[in-house]
């Protein structure tokens, strides 16, 4: 079966068109994870990863980690939340 992208490469380019930096990630090879509330804005007494417990979950798999801005589905900023990018340790550039 065949994966379906509803909207994932869309975002990535919004977000691109936002902060070339996630540009410049991607050119080095990057992957987008997810978005996740900064440890001071998570919910309280929400179950979740917030952006630091995602980040030393995959730095303890072998990824090398950076977070930008994340935004909304129109661009615009969330200021509560960061979004995780990932590259395998070593892994070459494309």
């Amino acid at each position: 079966m065949a994966v379906v992208d509803f909207g994932r490469k869309a975002y990535i380019d919004l977000m691109v068109s936002k902060d070339p930096a996630i540009g410049r990630l991607i050119d080095e090879g990057y992957e987008f994870v997810t978005n996740a509330f900064t440890p001071a804005a998570k919910p309280p007494g929400v179950q979740i990863k917030d952006a630091e417990t995602v980040t030393s979950e995959l730095r303890r798999q072998g990824y090398l980690i950076e977070l930008r801005a994340a935004y909304n589905e129109v661009g615009d900023p969330i200021s509560q939340m960061q979004s995780v990018w990932c590259r395998r340790r070593g892994a070459p550039k494309p």
